[in-house]
């Protein structure tokens, strides 16, 4: 199992050259890939994609998180075939742009919080259930942040305009849709796997590249691109140290 594992990580890293360049944490939002000329888009969402800087593969799966936006969109074969809100972290917790990818699903997982959140929020560890933070399914990324797509017990956020409550992690609202399009199953099979109860985990078929962005203006549906708040004030951030000019308190407190 072990030898496997490893296998599915090193399967990751190489599937990560797929998805355009992200920042390991959350300032700067600059490090963008430039499309391939040679790869035309087979979608309009593909095509305003590649527009701002994230590539999409002609062909596989690909998920896409754009932090700014609050939403997940999942593609196969360069076409949308998922559209779903999230939750990201706060300004005080951001969630970092990231180049990760998917390759495993752990069903009815445990929580274990920082040391951190259980110093200053007085967090414990909380087993599988119906009150974990963690919900029933957890997203297995490749990263070292700890930064996970997973479902939660609270889904009353999920109905806000601005979803930024998480400790960086991301929330996904149609969490059971995502895990039986990554593992190639219906959801009732997933529902199955959770009532079967205990922690287990699944491997995926293939590793699915993730991309964790940062993008203030973002694709709908359509291809049409829509402007977005400045969540973490990054683009401000980095208008002010090229030093054009703007007033400090543009910063403002976080």
């Amino acid at each position: 199992m072990r030898f496997s594992l490893a296998l599915a990580r090193l399967a990751a890293v190489l599937a990560l050259s797929l998805v355009a360049g992200c920042a390991t944490a959350p300032p700067p939002a600059s490090s963008s890939v430039v499309p391939s000329p040679s790869v035309p888009p087979v979608s309009e969402l593909a095509a305003a994609l590649q527009g701002i800087g994230i590539t999409v593969p002609p062909r596989g799966k690909l998920v896409v998180v754009n932090i700014p936006s609050f939403e997940l969109v999942a593609l196969e074969d360069g076409k949308p075939v998922l559209r779903s809100r999230v939750v990201v972290g706060r300004p005080s917790t951001p969630t970092p742009e990231l180049s990760t990818a998917i390759w495993a699903v752990t069903f009815n997982p445990s929580w274990t919080p920082t040391p951190a959140m259980m110093r200053w929020e007085g967090a414990r560890h909380m087993p599988p259930g119906p009150q974990n933070p963690l919900g029933r399914i957890l997203f297995e990324l490749d990263n070292d942040q700890l930064i996970f797509l997973h479902d939660t017990n609270d889904r009353r956020y999920f109905e806000r305009p601005v979803r930024a409550f998480s400790h960086g992690c991301v929330r996904v609202e149609q969490a059971r849709t995502l895990a039986a399009w990554a593992l190639d199953v219906t959801e009732a099979e997933i529902d199955r796997s959770i009532a079967r109860g205990g922690t287990h985990r699944e491997l995926l078929p293939a590793v699915i590249p993730v991309a964790l962005v940062y993008r203030t203006r973002f694709p709908d549906d359509d291809g049409r691109l829509r402007d977005y708040p400045d969540l973490y004030r990054l683009q401000t951030a980095a208008a002010v140290s090229l030093g054009e000019g703007l007033p400090g308190t543009c910063l403002g407190p976080l």
